[in-house]
């Protein structure tokens, strides 16, 4: 277990990565997605609807669950994506709406 100065230090540097515009950077490749860059809300939405993880997450988290998937001698294979043209729909939708 770390020591209390030891975690001090570990906040202090997650302060100081918090203040860095590239660490803060959306990195999610859903760039059609209308919670892009607005990632406190877009882990919200998937926290509470809790069936898959944010799309920023999956690589990293792919990477261990296939490391874990072979030791067991399966495969895994990745969810198919949201297809871009859906979001060009829903922001049609909203401006239909928004005449209305």
């Amino acid at each position: 277990m770390r020591t209390k100065d030891e975690y001090y230090e570990l906040i202090q540097k997650n302060r100081e990565l918090a203040r860095d515009p590239e660490v803060l950077r959306c990195t999610c490749p859903q760039t059609f997605c209308e919670w892009h860059g607005r990632c406190r809300e877009c882990v919200a939405l998937h926290r509470y609807h809790k069936d898959h993880v944010p799309a920023c997450f999956q690589p990293f988290i792919n990477e261990k669950l296939k490391d874990l998937v072979k030791i067991g001698e399966l495969t895994a294979v990745e969810k198919e994506r949201t297809p871009a043209e859906y979001w060009a729909y829903v922001r049609e939708q909203d401006k239909k709406q928004a005449k209305d």
